[in-house]
């Protein structure tokens, strides 16, 4: 009952879902590729596509959390999150096995890699390491708004 219940705001096997499409007006942002771009060359980061897939699920998964916590309540909502390997265990944190294969590598190291540097361009997202660890998005920056 649950999983059918997730479906209605994540459906890991459409083909239009915001991570594949990287349709970041689906946030109400107004963001410009070019000024990413340009955020990144003042920080001397080089980007690729794993950085904009990574950005997505973490918006995307806080949108879905967000709308599961108004339906189910914060407990149930992260439960389904849980069941759905989407978040680590006891936590609301997104599992950094879950987002290695978006970017289909192997390592939760290229993971890592890749919010770090999404931290260097002023995204807040917390850290909690270990094996039952992940990535939070807190805030983003003033120039993506």
């Amino acid at each position: 009952m649950e999983r059918r219940h997730i479906l209605k705001y994540f459906n890991p096997c459409d083909k239009n879902m915001i991570p594949e499409t990287l349709n970041f007006k689906g946030y109400g942002k107004n963001l410009d590729f070019w000024t990413f771009l340009e955020h990144a060359y003042e920080k001397d980061l080089k980007l690729d596509l794993g950085h904009f897939i990574i950005l997505c699920i973490l918006l995307y998964i806080n949108e879905t959390y967000s709308k599961l916590i108004e339906e189910f309540g914060k407990k149930k909502a992260r439960r389904i999150l849980e069941n759905e390997k989407i978040f680590s265990k006891n936590s609301d944190y997104i599992s950094g096995e879950y987002l290695k294969k978006y970017i289909k590598r192997n390592s939760r190291g290229a993971v890592h890699s890749r919010i770090r540097d999404l931290k260097k361009l002023g995204f807040e997202i917390h850290t909690k390491p270990g094996f039952l660890g992940g990535y939070k998005l807190l805030k983003t920056p003033e120039w993506f708004k």
